[in-house]
């Protein structure tokens, strides 16, 4: 049984440290000579002809240039490169690089790498530029928003490999070129690139969907190189997760409906009170590497092929997502939404999980192998307990002790379950699915399949998901594995007895609620739609009506405690994702801004299925 660990001691010159850095390395003249840069972006093939005879335009774009390029200087990378090895270990246990066997340096020689990592906090930059010039002694240059290029950390960053972009410049074609032109700079002298292609971190913890427009410039960018000259354009996924993320109270009241607070040098500073803070480890993982196209010469071929390469990037990225100890505590102490757990009730809950990952070959951490389990669990909920988001209940000298995710911490820590939530969503279908057939509510394989077809499709405002015939496949291997034969058809399962029914919901019945605060979401989404469709907005509402009435619909439920168990089925995105969800269910029109029920038998229809899954998932239980 763990002890909460006392909080590391903050090291209060660590901005001694870092300013020291900064100013050794003010005065130094990173580039002599910017004249091969300039060249080349100025001759890039779509700038020539907007620039020539413009003395103006030229100007603007080596201004442009200015603004976004990086100045590596490989001795102040050197020199931050050792200031990080004696920093990091006051607040991180470590960084957990997995190359997966790929030698980036090597591949390098031979390919246009580009690194695509998903974006769960600014440390991201610091821990994989850091990870990847420790290990292979070369710098890696990284697409920074400019809301980052603030002292002092904006300094420090161009040096290190950072070239910093806009967050918008839709409207500015010669800023637009002359970033496309320096990329392509970038690609003819063998740098390799790394950009963050959710174009922002998640706030929820769930992958957001990729952003197009570096992914479509680099395409272009590499074939205007000289065939003879050019090397194969390669994409790297990149799966980052950490087991404490330093944003996560500020990315919690986002969830809220606050507004996001503009990066500043003041904030970048306040960062020192997060030295009393505790982060584990950040796990680094890459993925299968993705040749990208030659760019098409038809605009409608190269938007369909940029499309196809960013998705199947980001797909790579979700499913090497790994299963780290706070995660995996995270899925457990959450889905109790009352009371709390002993902690020998969390190890069983954890070996279940921990089973059913290495036998579905979900990825997770080398700490939560059987051998490293309990120690590992036992650092994370230190972790939690110090950094005051898991409350100790009872004796510590007894064996009447329970751990319990703070009220007010909920919505902190389902950011960690989110990160891991898309391994699990079949074994939670497959429960509600088997709680169906066992009831009698679905009687036939017709039923049965328009049963997983319709899960899934509600699911997909939320994640991104396997196919349906992924789903369907690894649903025959849950089955087979609980009752111990091969079942290879799903008109197999409706045939299945009563017991062996029964062998499956207690299989995976410990997944049985890891979807249910989404489900509850999407219950109080159609509770409110019912009340604004039957008042004063028949004609329709606008977003803001409608999240105004969401909340407190869900705040009334709540107090009810009769369906809406979980604290974390209110969020301003999730209110969002589910209206979209009726939206394009055709039960909600929405036209310029308004909202509007098209369909009230279909709303009435939908509410009482989502309700009676939910009660389903009350009325039975059968966790181990």
């Amino acid at each position: 049984m763990p002890d909460s660990a006392s909080q590391k001691n903050a090291d209060t010159s660590f901005f001694g440290k870092f300013s020291a850095i900064t100013e050794a390395f003010s005065n130094i003249n990173l580039f002599d000579n910017f004249k091969e840069m300039e060249a080349i972006v100025l001759s890039y093939h779509k700038l020539v002809p907007r620039i020539k005879g413009k003395p103006d335009d030229r100007d603007k774009v080596l201004k442009n240039l200015k603004e976004i390029r990086a100045e590596l200087s490989l001795p102040f990378l050197k020199a931050f490169e050792k200031f990080l090895d004696a920093s990091l270990s006051q607040v991180y246990d470590g960084i957990n690089f997995n190359d997966n066997g790929l030698n980036l340096k090597e591949l390098s020689k031979e390919n246009n790498l580009v690194l695509v990592p998903n974006h769960q906090s600014h440390a991201d930059y610091v821990a994989i530029n850091y990870v990847y010039f420790k290990k292979y002694q070369s710098p890696l240059f990284v697409a920074g928003g400019n809301n980052l290029n603030i002292f002092p950390i904006g300094p420090l960053f161009r040096r290190s490999g950072c070239f910093f972009i806009r967050r918008t410049f839709a409207n500015d074609i010669l800023y637009k070129l002359t970033l496309e032109a320096y990329l392509h700079y970038m690609l003819v002298k063998g740098n390799p690139i790394e950009f963050f292609f959710e174009g922002g971190r998640s706030r929820t913890g769930k992958l957001l969907p990729p952003r197009y427009g570096l992914y479509q410039m680099l395409i272009e960018a590499h074939a205007a190189i000289p065939i003879e000259k050019r090397k194969p354009l390669q994409f790297i996924p990149v799966s980052i997760v950490h087991e404490y993320v330093p944003e996560q109270k500020s990315l919690a009241r986002e969830l809220d409906g606050g507004k996001k607070v503009k990066e500043s040098a003041g904030q970048i500073l306040g960062l020192v009170k997060l030295l009393s803070y505790q982060f584990g480890n950040v796990h680094i993982n890459l993925g299968r590497p993705i040749i990208a196209p030659i760019a098409p010469s038809d605009p409608t071929d190269l938007k369909i092929q940029t499309q196809k390469l960013a998705f199947e990037c980001f797909l790579e990225v979700g499913k090497n997502m790994r299963v780290t100890p706070t995660s995996l505590l995270a899925m457990i102490l959450l889905d109790e939404s009352t009371g709390a757990l002993k902690w020998d009730e969390i190890l069983v809950k954890a070996r279940h999980i921990v089973s059913y990952c290495e036998k579905f070959k979900v990825p997770i951490t080398d700490s939560i192998k059987s051998e490293n389990l309990e120690k590992s669990l036992e650092r994370a909920i230190d972790i939690l307990i110090g950094n005051k988001k898991v409350e100790v209940i009872g004796n510590t000298t007894s064996k009447h002790v329970f751990y319990s995710i703070k009220d007010d911490s909920r919505k902190e820590i389902i950011y960690f379950k989110n990160t891991i939530l898309h391994h699990f969503l079949v074994p939670w279908i497959v429960h509600m699915g088997w709680i169906n057939l066992f009831s009698g509510h679905i009687t036939n394989v017709e039923e049965l399949k328009k049963f997983f077809i319709n899960q899934r499709k509600q699911l997909t405002h939320e994640f991104y998901l396997p196919t349906v015939k992924e789903v369907l496949n690894l649903t025959l291997d849950i089955v087979s594995d609980a009752i111990g034969r091969d079942v290879k058809t799903l008109e197999e399962c409706v045939l299945l007895t009563h017991k062996e029914l029964y062998l499956i919901l207690a299989k995976v019945g410990l997944f049985s609620k890891a979807c249910n605060y989404l489900l509850e979401a999407y219950y109080i989404c159609g509770l409110t739609l019912k009340d604004l469709s039957t008042h004063d907005y028949k004609e329709g509402f606008k977003m803001e009506t409608f999240l105004k009435r969401y909340k407190e619909v869900f705040e009334s439920e709540r107090k009810l405690r009769r369906i809406i168990k979980y604290a974390e089925s209110y969020s301003v995105p999730l209110s969002k994702s589910s209206l979209q969800y009726f939206v394009h269910a055709k039960i909600v029109d929405s036209n310029s801004g308004f909202y509007a029920v098209s369909d009230g038998a279909k709303l009435a229809e939908a509410l009482a299925k989502v309700e009676s899954d939910l009660e389903g998932q009350i009325n039975i239980n059968l966790l181990n």
